[in-house]
């Protein structure tokens, strides 16, 4: 079975409702259903099109949706597309700015409907529904100069009135006529059937049009689970959110990042300060080391870590080779070559046997 997603139309930042099909529960056009679209786009968008095409339906239905459309805080503007008949016309005569295509037929009558139950419960839908006849009748009078009486008498007298676009508009029911330049627009003769079913048949191609935009999008695998333009239009809203918090959050991890650059630098000063203090390396050598960490961090503190505290060796050992190699330069070194290179304080705390030897060959037992 096709499935249309004609609820809800958005195009160019703009949202329209459309009321297309039979006014009832379980309908096309159920009043559940468009009570709580209508809610819900009211809390997303300031401005709301409603578009008409219906032959009307249920009363009762129909007064939920005139009620929800009446109250609602959102900027309404209504549009009869192809037909607003029975029920359908009262909902189209809410209150709201209202729009007529050329080819648009509005039809007025009595408000008719049924009840069971208790005599009581019986009068109070019949006193309804002339409650509603009086509230639409002020309401008509005001926009045609006429008074409520005389328009009830004229158009809630039992029989159907069918008016086109421009006689509504002659009659100041309507706000303004919008004009079609499709080549095979409904002409004047045209039925209402005929309006009904163009009306519709426009909107399917629309529809149609929409799906084959949906199945792009859904192409796109972020999208690829949505079914639904609500779905598809939520998720854009959601990724728009997360992009506006793109900014912010690049901003946080530079911080984040500048902090942890600051204590990584603290951190391998303090550990190069404590091998200076502990005899394993000279101060002079600190930067060369920090330079090292950048490169690897892991395995400079692994080599420090290894080299021998103060009264030990020395760090020149361990960079030319380490202790042995230390040792065999001074064992080629003579007393004085040592005692010139300031070297004996060294030699004699290191390596005290060298040293005793050294000091044997120098000086005699």
């Amino acid at each position: 079975m096709k499935r249309y997603f004609a609820n809800q139309i958005v195009k160019g930042g703009k949202v329209s409702l459309l009321l297309y099909g039979n006014v009832g529960d379980g309908e096309r056009v159920d009043s559940a259903r468009v009570v709580a679209e209508l809610m819900e786009l009211a809390s997303q968008y300031n401005k709301i099109d409603v578009h008409i095409n219906s032959n009307g339906g249920d009363v009762f239905s129909g007064i939920a949706i005139y009620n929800a459309l009446r109250t609602s805080t959102a900027d309404i503007t209504i549009y009869v597309d192809g037909i607003a008949a029975s029920i359908a016309g009262i909902i189209a005569l809410c209150g709201k700015p209202l729009y007529m295509n050329r080819y648009a037929r509005l039809m007025l009558h009595r408000v008719s409907g049924y009840a069971y139950g208790t005599a009581e419960e019986m009068r109070k839908t019949a006193d309804l529904s002339e409650s509603l006849e009086n509230s639409l009748s002020g309401m008509i009078a005001s926009r045609c100069g006429m008074k409520a009486e005389e328009v009830k008498a004229a158009y809630f007298d039992g029989g159907e009135h069918w008016f086109t676009a421009r006689e509504a508009m002659d009659m100041g029911m309507i706000d303004g006529i919008v004009e079609d330049s499709t080549p095979d627009a409904p002409g004047p003769d045209t039925t209402t059937e005929e309006i009904y079913n163009y009306t519709n048949q426009l909107i399917h191609t629309k529809t149609d049009e929409n799906m084959a935009l949906l199945e792009e999008i859904k192409k796109k695998s972020s999208f690829a689970d949505m079914a639904t333009e609500e779905q598809v239009l939520r998720h854009i809203d959601s990724l728009e959110n997360q992009a506006a918090k793109v900014p912010a959050l690049e901003n946080k991890v530079k911080e984040q990042q500048e902090e942890l650059g600051k204590n990584r630098k603290e951190a391998r000063e303090a550990f190069l300060n404590q091998a200076v203090s502990e005899g394993r390396i000279t101060k002079d050598v600190v930067p060369y080391f920090l330079n090292l960490m950048d490169a690897d961090e892991k395995a400079v503190r692994e080599a420090i870590g290894a080299m021998p505290k103060k009264g030990t060796a020395r760090v020149e050992d361990y960079l030319s080779g380490g202790t042995a190699s230390g040792a065999a330069k001074l064992a080629d070194m003579s007393w004085d070559e040592i005692d010139k290179a300031e070297r004996l304080a060294e030699l004699k705390n290191q390596y005290p046997d060298l040293y005793q030897k050294k000091f044997n060959e120098k000086f005699g037992k």
